[in-house]
């Protein structure tokens, strides 16, 4: 859980589980994120293993990310929380004698 503390980290591997993705790219997706907090976040998650680095021999020199296998395993549960997320929303589910069950109108 740790790994996914940061404010942008979901995000970021979230934009990436389509494949590897330039840094202007991912500043573009997440939109309102600096460029120190996106640098920071990255170098986070490099360090961690989630993702990984490569420099592209293009003038000036391109940096892309892509998600390690352990990055992509990350991705898969990521997706699960949100499928239950977006269900729990649409269900808003209330308490009754130990049960769960959807909101009933008054």
């Amino acid at each position: 859980m740790r790994v996914l503390a940061g404010a942008w980290t979901a995000q970021v591997i979230w934009y990436l589980r389509a494949g590897e993705r330039c840094f202007t790219e991912l500043q573009f997706d997440i939109g309102k994120v600096s460029a120190k907090m996106l640098t920071n976040c990255l170098g986070k998650l490099e360090r961690e293993g989630i993702i990984a680095r490569s420099t592209k021999p293009t003038s000036p020199p391109t940096v892309w990310y892509g998600l390690t296998p352990v990055g992509l395993e990350l991705c898969a549960a990521l997706v699960n929380v949100i499928d239950v997320a977006q269900r729990l929303k649409r269900t808003e589910l209330t308490r009754d004698d130990g049960l769960l069950l959807p909101n009933r109108v008054r």
